[in-house]
């Protein structure tokens, strides 16, 4: 299930004679079959935050969150240094967090978005396009039921309604 919303982003826009409807702000619910649940928060507005990426996961034995900031030019030198990107383990026993830093070589930095990240799936899909590398991390497959994920996404915030996603088929269920 989701909502979201296009409220600061491409509404001053037309292409065509019509503005673009791109969701800029959600939240959104997944329940998998397995009893796994997972839940997005999106803002595309938000680039005066100290992280623009933070992710966490959290199960029985206790949470980890990872803390990633924009792209370095878009922070601020009047903020001083890009704020370090890090992780924070935090075990039910023992209990009490530990900050791990992960600084990133600034080469890459400087070579992509994602702190990096970008970097890095590039430098892998080469590697399977040499054949150094026998099949991809992510697979088509990965990409279809992601696509396929968002579709429900939006199809949820845009009717209000809970959707079932089985097999390749999405369905809006009736409250």
């Amino acid at each position: 299930m989701a909502s979201a919303g296009q409220d600061a982003n491409h509404k001053d826009e037309i292409y065509d004679g019509e503005q673009p409807d791109i969701l800029d702000n959600g939240y959104v619910i997944v329940d998998f079959e397995n009893g796994s649940r997972a839940m997005l928060e999106l803002c595309m507005f938000a680039e005066g935050s100290r992280y623009q990426e933070e992710v966490s996961a959290v199960g029985p034995k206790g949470k980890i969150e990872a803390f990633v900031p924009g792209p370095e030019r878009f922070w601020p030198a009047e903020l001083g240094e890009l704020p370090m990107p890090h992780l924070v383990v935090s075990p039910r026993t023992p209990k009490g967090p530990r900050r791990m830093d992960v600084p990133v070589d600034p080469t890459i930095l400087h070579a992509g978005d994602h702190n990096g990240s970008t970097f890095y799936q590039h430098e892998r899909f080469v590697a399977v396009v040499r054949g150094e590398l026998e099949r991809p991390e992510v697979t088509l497959d990965d990409g279809r039921r992601a696509v396929e994920m968002g579709l429900a996404a939006q199809l949820s915030a845009r009717t209000g309604q809970a959707v079932l996603m089985t097999g390749r088929t999405i369905s809006s269920l009736a409250c």
